[in-house]
């Protein structure tokens, strides 16, 4: 490998770094940031100590759990739906400047998103879990704990990558957060009643007391499957779409 076919593979990741890194940066100083961390770690050890005598850990776990995808999901929403289309000026002269390759810019976008939003969920329920399994009864087994949080997290990532992906193919924020608000919560109402149970984030909701608990019932390979499908799906699609988008 000459000197310049080294300097450009350490050259490539440059602008998706960069990009990921100032996104970040935006992210966590924002004023949203500091509230969703502070109302969200309150409601949850205020949800603990004022459990009922006799509940176990489970059942605050899947409540607090709930708050993400009942909740802090109309967050995520908002935050997602100006990824793109909140920067399309300042997207088209840097593309059209050849500084930017729309793979990266697409790609960094998903990774900071993505990336911000687990830190947040992480932070939130690791003081829920902390403060459940040390104040509460422990009526929990590790393995289907660890599997329960991971589930809301692909769910949330469904979420942020739907919500990256609209905000690149519209250049509304308003119309982006209208169509995930009907995306999300048709996900959550309608398709358990077309018998796709293992799509809908409030059915796996329904399976996260049982897992916790201990008590697979082999349902859970689903939900994972689809909801990790959709993520790399729409990823894929959104790759290709804005590949060949005229900015």
């Amino acid at each position: 490998m000459d000197s310049q076919e080294q300097f450009r593979f350490v050259e490539w990741p440059m602008p998706f770094l960069a990009i990921v890194e100032v996104d970040l940066q935006n992210l966590f100083r924002s004023r949203i940031t500091y509230a969703w961390l502070i109302v969200g770690v309150f409601l949850q050890v205020i949800r603990v100590l004022s459990a009922p005598w006799g509940w176990g850990t489970s059942i605050i776990v899947v409540q607090g759990l709930g708050d993400f995808i009942l909740i802090w999901s109309m967050l995520i929403i908002g935050i997602t739906a100006s990824a793109v289309s909140s920067e399309a000026g300042e997207l088209a002269d840097s593309i059209m400047s050849k500084s930017v390759k729309r793979h990266d810019y697409i790609m960094a976008k998903f990774t900071s998103r993505i990336m911000y939003v687990m830190t947040i969920y992480l932070l939130i329920s690791a003081v829920l879990v902390g403060a459940a399994t040390r104040l509460l009864e422990n009526d929990y087994d590790m393995s289907g704990l660890v599997a329960a949080l991971l589930l809301v997290a692909l769910a949330l990532i469904m979420l942020t990558t739907l919500g990256v992906t609209l905000s690149m193919v519209t250049s509304n924020t308003v119309i982006t957060i209208v169509s995930l608000l009907v995306i999300w919560y048709s996900m959550t109402i309608f398709l358990p009643l077309v018998d796709l149970e293992f799509m809908s984030p409030s059915s796996m909701m329904n399976e996260l007391l049982d897992i916790i608990q201990g008590v697979w019932n082999g349902e859970e390979w689903k939900i994972a499957t689809s909801f990790g499908g959709i993520s790399i799906i729409a990823m894929f699609l959104s790759i290709l779409y804005f590949s060949i988008k005229d900015l």
